[in-house]
C-alpha cells in the first residue's frame, strides 16, 4: 500500500472533473483510486457524490447525500460512531473496493498537531 497521506481538503481535488484526472475515494481511512470505475464514480454518474470525499458514512448508510460525508476541514470518519449494521456495510464495501481498485494512500486529519494542542488546552482549563 502507498504511504501517501491525504487530508479531506486534498482528497476533494480528485473527482475526475478535469480530463485525465484521477478519481479517488476515501473509505474507512484508506484512499482508493477508482478511476477505472469512472462509469460509476466519474462526474454525472451514480456514485460521483463519493468522488474526492470520505465516503465511509454515505456507504455505511446507503446514502448519496453529501450531508452524510465530512467536509474538507473535518477529520476522517471513524467506525466508532456507526451502528453494527453500518460497520458491516463499510467492511463489505471495503472488500468490494479492494478487489477492484488499488489503495493509493490513507486519510489523515488536516492538522493533527493543532487538534492535539487544542485538546490539551481544553483539558488543562477544566
Amino acid at each position: 500500500m502507498s504511504s501517501q497521506k491525504f487530508t479531506l481538503r486534498e482528497l476533494q481535488a480528485y473527482t475526475g472533473l478535469r480530463k485525465g484526472e484521477r478519481i479517488l475515494l476515501g473509505l474507512n481511512g484508506n484512499v482508493y483510486d477508482v478511476s477505472a470505475g469512472a462509469s460509476f464514480y466519474g462526474p454525472g454518474n451514480g456514485y460521483s457524490v463519493f468522488a474526492g470525499r470520505d465516503s465511509t458514512v454515505g456507504l455505511a448508510k446507503g446514502s448519496l447525500l453529501r450531508s452524510n460525508m465530512p467536509g474538507p476541514g473535518d477529520a476522517p470518519t471513524t467506525l466508532d460512531k456507526l451502528s453494527e449494521t453500518e460497520k458491516k456495510a463499510v467492511l463489505d464495501w471495503e472488500e468490494k473496493l479492494k478487489k477492484k481498485y488499488p489503495v493509493v494512500g490513507m486519510l489523515v486529519k488536516e492538522n493533527p498537531e493543532k487538534e492535539d494542542q487544542e485538546e490539551e488546552e481544553e483539558f488543562e482549563s477544566n
